[in-house]
């Protein structure tokens, strides 16, 4: 299983409870109710040591909700789900439940880089807009000897 493989199946169940619909990897499309995962970087180093290092995976998660231009409250609906997914976020790092990496990582924390969704995008003619939360995991990972 590859890193990659590894975050979508971390990921994937929530969606599922939250949504009942299926994560989206590296594709966000324009209808509701959809999340989508979207890699930034992988393997960045930010410590070398002689035989390992402790690196990061950058992710975003972009939320897909209805958009309203009336004096309603969907838009601070939207914001408050993206937000509880933020915070799921955070629990999670703080019960130190990660994903499955390799034998070779260890995850060191899960992390949230903002401390409130963004509003990344509107679409006004379908009714949607777009929240975006920014994360990275930080991981030890040691050399494989062949």
């Amino acid at each position: 299983m590859t890193k990659h493989d590894a975050m979508y199946e971390f990921f994937s169940p929530k969606v599922a409870e939250l949504l009942q619909n299926v994560l989206k990897f590296n594709f966000s499309p324009e209808s509701k109710d959809t999340v989508s995962f979207v890699t930034q970087y992988s393997d960045k180093i930010r410590r070398k040591f002689v035989r390992a290092a402790e690196k990061e995976y950058g992710f975003a998660i972009i939320i897909t909700r209805y958009y309203s231009t009336d004096e309603d409250d969907l838009n601070l609906q939207a914001m408050n789900f993206a937000q509880a997914f933020m915070d799921w976020v955070d629990e999670q790092d703080k019960m130190k439940n990660y994903p499955e990496f390799p034998e070779n990582c260890q995850i060191r924390k899960l992390e949230n880089l903002q401390n409130m969704p963004n509003l990344a995008g509107v679409n006004r003619e379908e009714g949607l807009a777009r929240y975006m939360l920014q994360c990275r995991l930080i991981y030890f990972e040691k050399e494989i000897r062949a």
